[in-house]
């Protein structure tokens, strides 16, 4: 569901309605309104900017209902136009300050509809600026020429971008860094220079670290701060917070100050003072606190980083700077892709996948969602990398953006959440992490030949590229004696092969050869294939590197083309087991 998103949706005609409710259940949430019904000046109460307005009509009458309503981007609410028999799913205002373009995507794969997207920046493939703007809570000096900047970036896909040492900042795709303020189309400083043709973003990155006697109001600390950053020629808009002792913060002028300003104000006992190295010495402070400075270890503890300019006396207040590094991680996403179709792909997954601002996996994975990732950092890698494709991952989000590392079927069944979690663990690194589950190959190899999963089962892998073969030959004759299922995982391949014959050896020493066994190749992806066999005629040639094969025991039963594991019922409860004759 979508958070803090009001849905309302408005319909024509019942088959309106039946696809709205469809998309509400999708959603999670919403209200259904007829549109027939609906008077113009009440559609005025829905128009809110926290609102969703999806209309299941003709985008005819849309355009002509909303048109006095329309006001200013930024301000109105997302608004979605579907068609009634739900083939097209068209982002119709909104596309990326309400995220109907997100939205959008979601609904049509949802419906196994077409999405229709026209910002400039997504028809192109492009990310969009103005979003990366808003997530990285730049101020725009000069918000008059976003739209100019905007359009070169959508008709060159390249913009050139100056940032102010020593900045360091996770940049969009096309942006490329230079060193002189003339050739960028963007400038990102914390500094107060001169309005330059230019697109100008001010990050709040600063933090100052304060010393002061009491007796200073509102307007000695507007004033005091307003002359000592214009003397060290900094951007006001560019502070952060104010840090200071830990006893000075209750100071009803300074809070005020800072409220006003919606900074924060933070505030450090002297024992935590003392223990960091500056530059300045007050020999009042000293003498009173035990420590050297106030300003410049406040400015130091609060901003993490590095000290811009030391500590600058004023009457009654002693400032100094600090520049913060930039510390916005992203969210990192294990994301199960499924088995191949994009029809097995969860609800979850589906959302991640739209919102997330880059992706890495195996190539074959890309290539699965490739149509839901258009416009993304994609990182595509080989076989066998998956330490790098986890340590990519994590480099990105470390950036700051929120990532996604795909993995085949389920991320937690042979695929990369353990290793995403022990590399994290290993470097001691903190990032949020959330594993998206998906649909596994035993899940649907399982439904394409029936039940024979339903009781007790075992899964093992014949890959010894990580564990010793020793291992798997040892485990496998383990299993052999629970006389359940067994899902064989990586059976097979050009340098394998062996192995599965093998496996095939042993089960002949300890099964019967009418144990039936079921061979699925590349599960709903071109090419599926089933063969149902047994052990006695079963052939190691059907299976390959995207093969899962099944092995059945005592408890398996075929019925008809399907198996089935029988899990008592038939023993407890045969006798109601009669379905009524009309069904017969």
């Amino acid at each position: 569901m979508q958070k803090n998103k009001e849905f309302f949706f408005f319909y024509l005609s019942s088959e309106g309605r039946d696809l709205a409710e469809s998309i509400k259940a999708f959603l999670g949430d919403g209200e259904l309104v007829e549109f027939k019904k609906l008077k113009k000046e009440e559609l005025a109460f829905y128009w809110r900017k926290e609102g969703c307005l999806i209309f299941i009509m003709a985008l005819g009458i849309v355009a002509r209902i909303l048109s006095p309503l329309i006001r200013k981007k930024g301000e109105d609410p997302g608004v979605i136009v579907i068609d009634e028999r739900g083939s097209n799913v068209i982002a119709y205002l909104g596309g990326h300050y309400a995220e109907t373009n997100r939205l959008s995507i979601e609904i049509a794969t949802f419906l196994k509809a077409h999405p229709v997207i026209t910002t400039a920046s997504d028809s192109k493939g492009l990310p969009a600026l103005d979003l990366w703007i808003r997530d990285m809570r730049f101020f725009l000096e000069n918000k008059e020429k976003l739209h100019e900047v905007m359009s070169k970036y959508n008709k060159n896909g390249k913009l050139k971008i100056f940032l102010e040492k020593p900045l360091t900042l996770p940049l969009l795709n096309g942006l490329e860094e230079v060193e002189s303020i003339n050739e960028a189309d963007i400038i990102i400083t914390y500094k107060n220079i001169e309005k330059l043709d230019k697109l100008i973003l001010v990050p709040r990155c600063l933090w100052a670290g304060i010393g002061f006697h009491d007796g200073l109001s509102e307007e000695d600390f507007e004033a005091l701060f307003r002359r000592s950053f214009e003397n060290m020629g900094l951007e006001f808009k560019a502070l952060k917070g104010i840090a200071t002792l830990e006893k000075k913060v209750d100071y009803l002028s300074l809070k005020n100050f800072a409220l006003k300003h919606n900074l924060s104000l933070l505030g450090f006992e002297i024992e935590k003072l003392s223990e960091v190295k500056t530059f300045a010495f007050s020999e009042y402070v000293f003498e009173r606190f035990g420590i050297k400075s106030v300003s410049e270890a406040s400015a130091l503890l609060a901003g993490k980083g590095l000290l811009l300019f030391p500590k600058r006396v004023y009457q009654d207040f002693t400032i100094a700077i600090s520049l913060e590094p930039y510390q916005k991680k992203g969210r990192l996403y294990v994301v199960g892709v499924g088995p191949g179709a994009q029809e097995y792909l969860t609800l979850q997954a589906l959302r991640v996948l739209t919102k997330v601002s880059a992706v890495v996996g195996y190539k074959t994975y890309i290539k699965q969602i490739a149509s839901l990732i258009k416009g993304k950092e994609i990182y595509e890698f080989f076989m066998t990398q998956e330490i790098d494709r986890v340590k990519k991952a994590i480099e990105i989000a470390c950036q700051g953006k929120d990532t996604a590392i795909v993995s085949g079927g389920d991320p937690g069944i042979y695929g990369m959440s353990g290793l995403v979690l022990e590399i994290l663990y290993k470097n001691k690194i903190t990032l949020e992490v959330e594993i998206v589950p998906g649909v596994s190959a035993l899940n649907v190899g399982n439904a394409l030949i029936g039940a024979p999963l339903e009781n007790d089962f075992a899964v093992i892998s014949l890959s010894d590229r990580l564990t010793p073969w020793e291992v798997i030959e040892g485990r496998f004759k383990k299993l052999l004696e629970s006389e359940i299922p067994l899902v064989i995982y990586n059976p097979s391949s050009q340098e394998r092969k062996a192995k599965f014959q093998r496996v095939l050896e042993i089960l002949k020493e300890k099964r019967p050869f009418h144990t039936p066994i079921a061979i699925i190749n590349s599960a709903t992806r071109n090419g599926e294939e089933i063969i149902l066999s047994n052990l006695g005629e079963v052939s190691e040639k059907k299976v390959g590197m995207n093969s899962l094969v099944i092995i059945g025991s005592s408890s398996i039963e075929k019925l008809g083309r399907y198996l089935i594991s029988q899990r008592g019922y038939k023993r407890k409860y045969e006798k109601h087991f009669k379905v009524s004759s009309t069904c017969l």
